[in-house]
C-alpha cells in the first residue's frame, strides 16, 4: 500500500495530472493536460500495478489504469496536481481506490 502510495505521489508530482476511467462522451475534462503527462501517469500506474500485483491480467491493469487517469484528469487541474498536500495526496489515493479498483473482479485489492 506504501509503495502504491508513493508512485501515486510521484505520478502527481512528475507530471501534475488527473484520473478516471469513463468513455469520452459522458466524462468531463478539463482538456488542459499535455498527452506526454497523460501517458506518462497511465504508464507508471500500469508498471506500480504490474510490479505490486504480477498476477493481475494485463487487461484489468489496463482498466484500472484507465480509471486513476480519468479521475485525475476530471478533478485536478495540473496546476493543483502539482501543489497537493499530503493529506490531498491520500484523498486522492483513497478516492482512486475506492472508485477504481471496484472494478477488479476482488476489489479487494490494495493498491
Amino acid at each position: 500500500m506504501k509503495t502504491v502510495l508513493v508512485s501515486i505521489v510521484f505520478l502527481i508530482w512528475v507530471g501534475s495530472y488527473q484520473v478516471k476511467a469513463q468513455d469520452n462522451v459522458t466524462q468531463k475534462f478539463n482538456g488542459n493536460f499535455p498527452t506526454l503527462q497523460v501517458r506518462e501517469l497511465w504508464q507508471l500506474c500500469s508498471v506500480t500495478f504490474q510490479g505490486s500485483h504480477p498476477g493481475l491480467p494485463q487487461s484489468l491493469r489496463w482498466l484500472v489504469c484507465d480509471c486513476y487517469v480519468d479521475l485525475i484528469r476530471r478533478d485536478l487541474t495540473p496546476e493543483t496536481a502539482g501543489e497537493l498536500e499530503p493529506d490531498a495526496q491520500r484523498d486522492l489515493t483513497s478516492n482512486l481506490i475506492l472508485e477504481c479498483n471496484k472494478l477488479l473482479p476482488n476489489n479487494d485489492i490494495e493498491t
